[in-house]
C-alpha cells in the first residue's frame, strides 16, 4: 500500500485542529501582506506569531487562544513549538477550506502537515522553515485617543479614502473622531463620527486633542480583518504610532501598529 502523505511525518511535536479553514486563512493573508515569512509560536496557552515589515514601518501580532481549537496537543517535553513558514504557500494550501470546514496541523521539527476535512479530503506537507525574528522590544504604547469603531464603517471609509489620496488623517476632539485624506487639486474627503450621532462610533475617550497621519496602504492591508471582528479597537496620538485591535468572538486577538507618515 502506496504511503499517506500524513504517514511521512513523523515524530509530531504538536497536533491542532481549527474549526473553521476560512478563517484561519484570513489571519495567514492579513500576515502575509507585511511579511514573507512567519514564526507561530505553539505553546501551552495558544499560538502566537509576530513580526514587522522590511521597512521598519507596520507590526502585527496574532494570538489565538488554544480554547478556539477543536484540538490542541502539544508534546509536554518542549517549552514551545516552533511553525516557520512561507506565508504565501500556507495560504494556498487553506485556499481550498470553506468556512465551517475544520483544518488539522501536524507539525515535526521539520514538516508541517495540513489536512482539510471537506467533502473532499485535502492534504499538503510543506516544509518547517527556520524563520529569523527581529522585534522591537517595547511595544506597550500610551495613547491620548481611544476609540471603537465598527468594523466594516472603518474598511469603507478607508476605501473612501484611497480614492482620493495615498496619506489617512485622523483627527479627535472630545466627542468626534474624523477620518480624512487630500488629494490632487483640491479633492477631499472626509468621515465624520461624532458621539450621539453616529452609531458606527461605540466609545470614544479623548485625552488629549490629536491628529496624525498613516500610509493608506498600509492601513488597507490589515483591513481584510474586519471579517473576524464587529468593532475594531482604534487608538493614536499626534504623530505617534496607529494603534488596531481586532478581536474576534473566539477569543483571537490582532494587535497592528503603524509607524506615522514624514509630512
Amino acid at each position: 500500500m502506496a504511503e499517506t502523505l500524513e504517514s511521512e511525518i513523523r515524530d509530531v511535536v504538536a497536533t491542532l485542529r481549527y474549526p473553521d479553514a476560512k478563517s484561519f486563512r484570513e489571519f495567514v493573508e492579513a500576515l502575509a501582506k507585511i511579511l514573507d515569512e512567519a514564526r507561530f509560536d505553539i505553546r501551552g496557552e495558544g499560538v502566537r506569531v509576530a513580526g514587522m515589515d522590511p521597512a521598519k514601518v507596520a507590526y502585527i501580532e496574532v494570538f489565538i487562544p488554544r480554547e478556539s481549537f477543536l484540538e490542541y496537543n502539544v508534546d509536554e517535553s518542549r517549552e514551545e513549538v516552533y511553525m516557520g513558514v512561507r506565508l504565501e504557500s500556507l495560504a494556498s494550501s487553506l485556499k481550498k477550506g470553506k468556512k465551517g470546514e475544520p483544518v488539522l496541523f501536524k507539525v515535526s521539527d521539520d514538516r508541517i502537515f495540513i489536512q482539510i476535512d471537506s467533502v473532499v479530503v485535502k492534504r499538503f506537507l510543506i516544509p518547517n522553515i527556520e524563520v529569523y525574528l527581529d522585534l522591537p522590544e517595547n511595544l506597550e504604547l500610551e495613547h491620548d485617543v481611544e476609540a471603537s469603531v465598527m468594523s466594516d464603517v472603518l474598511k469603507k471609509t478607508v476605501k473612501d479614502v484611497e480614492i482620493v489620496g495615498k496619506e489617512v488623517e485622523f483627527e479627535a476632539s472630545q466627542g468626534k473622531l474624523v477620518i480624512r485624506a487630500k488629494g490632487e487639486g483640491r479633492s477631499k474627503v472626509e468621515a465624520v463620527l461624532q458621539e450621539g450621532v453616529s452609531t458606527a462610533l461605540l466609545y470614544l475617550d479623548v485625552r488629549e486633542p490629536s491628529t496624525s497621519i498613516y500610509d493608506v496602504t498600509y492601513l488597507k492591508n490589515v483591513l481584510n480583518l474586519t471579517k473576524i471582528a464587529e468593532a475594531v479597537e482604534i487608538k493614536f496620538s499626534s504623530k505617534k504610532p496607529l494603534e488596531l485591535v481586532f478581536k474576534s468572538p473566539d477569543g483571537s486577538r490582532v494587535r497592528y501598529l503603524l509607524a506615522p507618515s514624514i509630512v
